[in-house]
């Protein structure tokens, strides 16, 4: 006789006095409880499709009967302001035209000579030359003469004046 094995049936008395179960829970009814389960939750998920294609014919059925003379026909446009129809596709769609705007060369009016430049371009360009500022302004501080040396609190190394928190446009 193995280890496992009980010579007899506990008693009441050495079951209330064991502390622990003296016997293994069955996992056949469990087990079934678990197909049932599955079972009704796929009849359910069935049911709920059937109803829903039923829904679906039916509406589109109601739509038809209701403006026969538009078969094929489109409806026209509301005025707007309209809703959007696909949202998160029009925020894709801004997103690469303005990458497209910021990326790539192009004409704005050719007869003036004016071109769109890419971002990186234009900031190189704006590295070289400096910015535009006022001379001689009353409320430009006095431009330092240019210098090939590093920048100083008077002025920058091409001559332009300092740019401060208020220039920036940083409110105090």
């Amino acid at each position: 006789m193995s280890a496992h094995e009980h010579p007899h049936a506990p008693t009441a008395d050495e079951r209330a006095h064991a502390g622990h179960e003296l016997t293994d829970a069955q996992a056949m009814p469990v087990l079934r409880f678990l197909a049932f389960l599955a079972a009704v939750s796929i009849g359910i998920a069935a049911l709920v499709v059937v109803f829903y294609n039923y829904l679906e014919s039916r509406e589109a059925a109601a739509k038809t009967a209701r403006y026969p003379m538009a078969a094929g026909a489109t409806r026209p446009v509301p005025p707007p302001p309209r809703l959007q129809n696909y949202p998160f596709q029009d925020v894709k769609d801004l997103r690469q035209e303005e990458r497209r705007l910021l990326e790539t060369y192009e004409w704005v009016d050719k007869n003036k000579g004016v071109v769109r430049i890419p971002i990186d371009r234009a900031i190189e360009v704006m590295a070289e030359k400096g910015l535009p500022y006022r001379q001689g302004g009353a409320s430009a501080p006095a431009a330092a003469a240019p210098s090939s040396g590093p920048a100083t609190p008077t002025g920058t190394a091409s001559g332009a004046p300092p740019v401060t928190e208020k220039a920036a446009g940083t409110p105090h």
